[in-house]
């Protein structure tokens, strides 16, 4: 396969661009945003056969122009994060590789590792696909798996992804070479899921069970900014938590510490331990038993 154009803005991209050339692809150029550090792509690209296009805008007409002078054989999207024009996507002979960290077709749309974790799923699927003009609605080239245990975070997930997602680019590159043009979705079971903002990570204690509370501390810890609620018209931010071997009930959202441990704070069916959290702008400072989360 001649000709490979990379688009990538993160170690995803990095992991797939490292092995797509020790596979003993031509990558002919990565291209990513303006503020991306070339730096991260110099030690994977010694021999300097990769150009770096930063381009502010893949949908141009010049950077089309620019894209279709490589006479690319295949594009591949690796965290990348802009829509291909259906003009952008008809440049590479081959066609375009979406990498999507979502099970298809159920996950389609934005933050599909956030949001399995958040559903509890089992395990979270990823997909590579040939991309179309629709939202994750291409042919399945390669799909994988990766377990969430009682412990996993979106940190683990997205660890795990990357390690997996370049054997999987390599799979398809493979079916793609060969003519192969996967498998269609099956539309009965289709799922669009919207991109999360920060808005999205706020916790109501008050509703939600610790399974639940749990799940979304952990789908929005670091390297996310964390879920969050109010705790005395402040914005606390939780990092960590756990579930805790005894039953500890009362008024949901209520703050308490037993014989010097916590904080726990009641959930609609029990508490949850809070392990980790920060308070906006009050570094240092403590949550106190006996005050609420809401």
């Amino acid at each position: 396969m001649q000709n490979i154009v990379l688009f990538l803005n993160g170690e995803r991209g990095i992991a797939v661009l490292k092995v797509v050339l020790q596979a003993g692809y031509h990558v002919v150029a990565v291209v990513t945003p303006p503020n991306f550090d070339p730096k991260l792509i110099r030690p994977i690209a010694k021999d300097g056969r990769c150009a770096h296009l930063a381009m502010l805008n893949v949908n141009d007409p010049s950077s089309i122009d620019r894209l279709g002078s490589l006479r690319p054989s295949v594009f591949i999207i690796a965290g990348f994060s802009s829509i291909f024009s259906s003009t952008l996507l008809s440049v590479p002979r081959f066609g375009t590789l979406n990498l999507h960290a979502g099970k298809l077709p159920e996950y389609r749309g934005g933050s599909p590792l956030n949001w399995q974790l958040i559903n509890g799923e089992s395990r979270a699927g990823i997909s590579v696909i040939q991309a179309d003009e629709g939202i994750d609605t291409g042919r399945i080239l390669a799909e994988g798996y990766v377990p969430i245990g009682s412990e996993t975070t979106i940190y683990d997930l997205h660890q795990q992804a990357n390690t997996l997602f370049p054997k999987l680019v390599l799979d398809a590159l493979v079916l793609v070479e060969r003519g192969e043009s996967g498998r269609p979705q099956l539309e009965d079971l289709a799922g669009y899921w919207h991109q999360r903002s920060d808005a999205d990570g706020k916790i109501s204690f008050r509703e939600m069970t610790t399974s639940q509370a749990d799940l979304m501390v952990r789908a929005l810890t670091r390297p996310y900014s964390g879920a969050w609620c109010f705790y005395q018209n402040k914005v606390l931010r939780i990092f960590a938590a756990e579930i805790p071997s005894f039953v500890l009930k009362g008024v949901p959202g209520r703050l308490c510490f037993i014989q010097g441990t916590g904080p726990y704070v009641v959930c609609s069916d029990k508490a949850i331990l809070l392990t980790e959290y920060e308070i906006e702008n009050s570094e240092g400072e403590k949550i106190l038993h006996g005050n609420y989360l809401f």
